[in-house]
């Protein structure tokens, strides 16, 4: 049995443009999708996997993903980089997804983000926020 590691609460309002059917506001990271981000950015998951927490609770920005389905993109500046958390979104009659997954995590630089940001729309900002 896969186990889950409980991460935080997302705001579940600042992701309703991505869909209205949102479940739970649990999000969660399976062993499964650490094991990918282990495999692939485990530099970014060193440094950045005590902030995660905070990344989904405050993030400077969050895209809709064009490419995958309930799907956002949250990401945070933290020093001098940003942070980029991808969650799948548990919707009603998912029959997977029974919480928001992180699927993945890793850093991206200024330009990545307003490219990230031409690509995908914007559903969050903070407030006195541009890339």
């Amino acid at each position: 049995m896969e186990e889950n590691i409980n991460i935080g609460k997302i705001d579940i309002d600042k992701f309703k443009e991505i869909s209205t059917e949102i479940i739970t506001d649990e999000v969660v990271l399976t062993s499964e999708r650490l094991e990918h981000i282990l495999e692939r950015h485990k530099e970014d998951l060193d440094m950045y996997f005590n902030k995660i927490e905070e990344i989904i609770r405050k993030p400077d920005y969050i895209l809709k993903d064009s490419k995958n389905i309930n799907t956002a993109m949250v990401i945070k500046h933290i020093e001098d980089t940003n942070v980029n958390v991808i969650i799948r979104l548990a919707v009603a009659n998912d029959s997977i997804h029974c919480k928001n997954s992180i699927m993945t995590l890793y850093r991206i630089r200024d330009k990545n983000l307003k490219k990230l940001m031409q690509k995908n729309e914007t559903v969050f900002t903070k407030m006195n926020k541009s890339p």
